[in-house]
């Protein structure tokens, strides 16, 4: 700890110096980590190429929710598949009620088990990194690897390229937005979402907690894949589904709800 308490000392000054001796040396790096900026250029952080190139993309588009344009319509996502045990449940449950889904899936998993899709290429399959890094952490030139390996992979099984992205955590740096701009593909976050911890004690109480929450336009987040308490929305998935449609829901998929909204950055209503 000697070492990190020293470097962020010299990186603030003398400031930082005084709020050691106030606040406590351990309290000062906490107060200190939030103040001292990362590196720009070619990091994380970076909107530009590493080399300083100009970027290959005017505007990135953005989007936390569909317009919900009077109708009642949700999208729901599932992220971090194809799981050879959970993704067929969710297939089967989805075809039960003649509804589609958004798979926002990582590449490693779709090149071990892509045949659980077999007979259900309907639904929209989307990029959400090779093997779920922090991008955040990530330079342009690894995230075009993330992005551009399960671009392809997804090109290979399905014959068509991904146009949707959802970033591993939610987690963006300049470098992340840029990459999938030039890659044409429009960053997908959540307005909603499956809040199994919550629900955890009464996993029952997830069919009300995700009805309480949604609204008309709003992409709605679940795991296909993942810790076992996710398990919750897969086991209560017919009930989730049953209870939207008796809310006067319409289940589409992320492209269908974004088709009639500019293309922009946008934030919810």
């Amino acid at each position: 700890m000697a070492v990190a308490r020293r470097d962020v000392l010299v990186a603030l000054g003398a400031t930082v110096a005084g709020a050691a001796g106030a606040l406590g040396g351990d309290r000062a790096v906490a107060a200190a980590h939030d103040r001292v900026p990362l590196p720009f250029y070619g990091t994380s952080v970076s909107g530009i190429r590493p080399d300083e190139s100009a970027p290959g993309a005017t505007h990135a588009s953005v989007v936390w929710a569909g317009e919900a344009g009077g109708q009642r319509r949700l999208a729901l996502t599932f992220d971090d598949g194809p799981d050879p045990q959970w993704t067929p449940r969710v297939l089967a449950t989805l075809a039960r009620h003649d509804v589609p889904a958004t798979f926002f899936l990582r590449g490693d998993h779709l090149s071990q088990h892509a045949q659980v899709y077999a007979g259900h290429e309907h639904h929209e399959f989307a990029n959400h990194t090779w093997d779920h890094p922090d991008l955040g952490r990530f330079t342009y030139d690894h995230v075009v690897d993330q992005l551009g390996r399960t671009g392809d992979e997804i090109a290979s099984v399905f014959g068509r390229r991904p146009t949707l992205f959802r970033p591993p955590y939610g987690h963006v740096g300049g470098s992340t937005l840029l990459a999938a701009a030039e890659a044409r593909l429009t960053t997908v976050f959540w307005s909603s979402q499956m809040r199994e911890d919550r629900c955890a004690a009464h996993p029952d109480t997830i069919v009300g907690d995700i009805r309480g929450q949604v609204r008309p336009g709003h992409i709605v987040l679940a795991h296909d894949s993942g810790s076992a308490d996710r398990a919750i929305t897969i086991d209560h998935l017919d009930a989730i589904i049953a209870g939207l449609h008796a809310d006067g829901y319409e289940l589409v998929t992320v492209s269908e709800l974004l088709a009639a909204a500019p293309v922009a950055a946008r934030l919810p209503a």
